[in-house]
């Protein structure tokens, strides 16, 4: 057995010290998390598992622990190797060569020198044993140190590949809840963004995201390995500040000889049924058995196969080197291969790994969100919505994957879109998230979160999706169609964030890329209705760049509805224009929105009805109830506009309880508009003395209080905490103390 020990004291830890390509950095944040806990609970005399596949952090995690580790503590680290786990105390024989050959049969003997090691090793410290990969020690080494540990001996710091590969008393002992167990999973895909921005040292878009996503299945070792190599081969590139994808990808370098090193010493047999893993993708064992040698297939399960999905399907742990060794298969070999599966059994999909029970379930999914398609489309948002959420819950229910779960939730979230719930829109947006095999809605998400946040009025969060996702079109083929929608809805950020000459630049780049749109692999086919509203939603930001003035050059300077020649796809995209130039005080737009609104359902035109009813009757109830309700939706820009306009003519009217709402909810939504409008970063720009009456006003102090300590009258404090809570867009006490107790946890 390998072994690698030594003591460690204070002075010779080192922090850095981490095995094979584990990453330095950027530390994730469960490997910090895992850090955090293990220190914890060795602290408080805990010894400490961590479990994990290969690549997720666990060295990483044990550098860390032992680099946090105080004076008070001694280490000796200890390792496993498969190759000597079946000689009994092989992982301890560097402690136990003094020992006569015949003195290991006497278990009890070999305890109690050990004891005496170790104690002399922790020189006064408490000891821990660093010990990696348990399940590749022998089960006399793994028995003595756990019965060492349960005496109080020393403390325990292992970390585990598989945890059924480990001894049964391992298993047990880990169990105990004297032990702390920490498990180091795949990443999700927003930490695999986190992980490839640190290691590109910029912005990625969430098309390479994916893509790398897809690859490692949220593997940190494998997504740095697979990055790295495609920067280094240029099929990664940065334009303007951000890296995107270009489409094509690289298997040379590293990841050929990760496949040479794990595939090199293969018999012909093997090789064999490795590349039909490889160019399958995933295999039914009953089929692979049919095309390979059985003896064969046996001997690779242990180190390259293992069952996943449904029942008896094999595919390589190693996602990534399955598609690069795929990749490698001579063009001729993998069309034998296909050739002689398909004889076998026919076509097998077994991309999707589904059984056969769920395919009414996936077929109901489906007919709702086609459904709740139509029904959004004729501004039966009521009904379309009910709908939408039914074929949700049937996808996650039967558990809908791959390019279905992709198309079905694209088209649920242009229905969301269309009905104006933007935050139903959100949430499917972020299940995708949720794909360890990683996924991206039609489109891509960059456009599809742009779209969303700036219909919400989140501008500043808008334009830096909408930007990666105009640089990932610009280096990929059949995204054509899409750019003029990104470009506009950019445009329309940059009109929000008063950046007009912004603005008209993307207009004039919108404006010439719709001239010669070529359409492409990646455009929509004439069949799918789930981009089929794209050009009206490209005129809707036109027409909201219009409101404000903002127009191409050559331009008339004047909005036009896409109701006027959008038919009955563009109709419910021109509400938000509409409720734009309503608000905008043009002659005719409230009377227009609520002709409009009277022929559709639901709580976005309910939300109309009552901006059009409370702009032309001049009634801030309301204009607060379309406040609220916009601010329910996630539609915070026409939120705070209504809200405004309910606090204007309340006041007009000495509407003291409507005006009080109005202005608390016009607050709400301001701060929602942009990150630099919370009050947390809003509180530094006060002066020292206002800041410390704003952080007393919120912890609870009286008027009084605050002016006794300051030497001034309480009547002075109130009127500096007036002007306070105006700077930072807060109707009062309670209301800062809320802002700031829900703000804690981002600062």
């Amino acid at each position: 057995m390998e072994v690698a020990g030594r003591t460690l004291t204070p002075s010779s830890r080192d922090p850095g010290r981490e095995t094979g390509n584990q990453l330095r950095e950027p530390l994730l944040a469960q490997v910090e998390n895992a850090v955090a806990g293990a220190l914890e609970a060795l602290s408080e005399d805990q010894s400490v598992v961590l479990t994990g596949a290969a690549g997720t952090g666990k060295s990483t995690a044990m550098a860390g622990i032992l680099a946090g580790l105080g004076d008070r503590y001694s280490v000796l680290q200890l390792r496993g190797a498969a190759s000597w786990a079946e000689k009994p105390f092989a992982g301890l024989f560097w402690l136990l060569s003094e020992l006569p050959p015949e003195s290991l049969s006497d278990p009890v003997y070999v305890l109690q020198f050990l004891r005496r090691v170790f104690q002399g090793k922790a020189a006064g410290r408490r000891l821990v044993l660093a010990i990696e990969n348990v399940e590749d020690m022998d089960a006399a080494t793994v028995a003595v140190l756990l019965q060492l540990c349960r005496t109080g001996s020393a403390l325990m710091l292992a970390t585990v590949r598989d945890l059924s590969a480990c001894t049964s008393e391992f298993v047990r002992w880990w169990s105990e809840e004297s032990v702390h167990r920490e498990a180091l999973g795949p990443l999700r895909p927003g930490g695999t963004r986190v992980l490839l921005e640190g290691l590109a040292g910029g912005t990625v878009s969430s098309r390479l995201v994916a893509q790398v996503q897809s690859r490692s299945r949220g593997n940190p070792l494998l997504s740095a390995v697979f990055l790295r190599e495609q920067m280094d081969a240029g099929t990664v590139v940065r334009r303007r500040g951000i890296w995107v994808w270009t489409g094509s990808v690289s298997y040379s370098g590293a990841l050929a000889e990760r496949v040479e090193a794990e595939t090199g010493g293969l018999s012909t047999a093997e090789r064999f049924a490795a590349d039909v893993l490889a160019v399958s993708g995933a295999v039914p064992i009953l089929l692979l058995l049919q095309v390979a040698d059985p003896r064969a297939v046996e001997r690779l399960e242990q180190d390259l196969l293992v069952s996943s999905g449904s029942a008896g399907i094999l595919r390589f742990k190693d996602p990534l080197l399955a598609e690069a060794a795929a990749a490698l298969v001579p063009p001729g070999r993998a069309a034998e291969i296909r050739s002689r599966l398909a004889s076998a059994q026919g076509q097998q999909a077994a991309e999707d790994n589904r059984e056969p029970s769920h395919a009414a379930e996936m077929a109901a999914a489906w007919v709702a969100a086609q459904e709740a398609g139509k029904l959004s489309r004729s501004g039966r948002w009521t009904e379309a919505s009910a709908a939408a959420q039914a074929g949700l819950e049937l996808a996650d229910r039967c558990g809908i994957t791959g390019r279905w779960r992709r198309d079905l939730l694209s088209e649920l979230f242009c229905v969301f879109l269309r009905c104006g719930e933007l935050r139903h829109a959100a949430d499917v947006l972020a299940k995708t998230g949720e794909a360890v095999e990683g996924m991206e809605l039609r489109g891509g998400n960059d456009l599809c979160e742009g779209i969303v946040q700036v219909l919400g009025g989140r501008a500043d969060r808008a334009l830096d999706f909408l930007q990666r996702a105009i640089v990932q079109f610009e280096e990929e083929e059949g995204t054509e169609d899409l750019v003029p929608l990104a470009e506009t809805a950019a445009a329309y950020a940059c009109v929000l964030l008063d950046d007009g000459e912004a603005a008209r630049g993307y207009l004039s780049a919108a404006g010439a890329g719709t001239g010669h749109r070529t359409g492409g692999a990646n455009a929509p086919s004439a069949g799918a209705r789930t981009f089929d509203w794209q050009t009206a939603l490209t005129r809707s930001f036109s027409g909201l760049c219009a409101v404000h003035g903002v127009t191409i050059p050559g331009g008339d300077g004047e909005f036009t509805t896409v109701a006027a020649d959008g038919g009955p796809e563009g109709f419910p995209e021109a509400m938000p224009v509409l409720a734009a130039a309503a608000l905008h005080g043009r002659p005719g737009a409230a009377e227009e929105l609520r002709e409009a609104a009277a022929g559709c359902s639901g709580e976005s035109a309910q939300m109309y009805l009552d901006l059009a009813e409370g702009l032309t009757a001049l009634r801030p109830a309301s204009l607060l109830r379309a406040a609220e309700r916009a601010h329910g939706l996630g539609q915070y820009l026409m939120a705070h506009g209504a809200a405004g306009e309910a606090v204007r003519l309340a006041r007009t009217q000495s509407d003291r309880v409507r005006l009080r709402a109005a202005r608390r909810l016009e607050n709400a939504s301001y701060r929602l508009l942009r990150a630099a409008n919370s009050v947390a970063d809003r509180l530094p720009e006060l002066s020292d003395f206002e800041r410390e009456l704003a952080l007393g006003a919120a912890a609870g102090k009286s008027s009084s209080q605050l002016a006794g300590g300051l030497h001034l009258s309480p009547r002075t404090v109130d009127w500096h905490l007036g002007r306070i809570f105006q700077k930072l867009r807060v109707s009062g006490r309670a209301e800062l103390r809320e802002c700031l107790e829900a703000e804690r946890p981002r600062n």
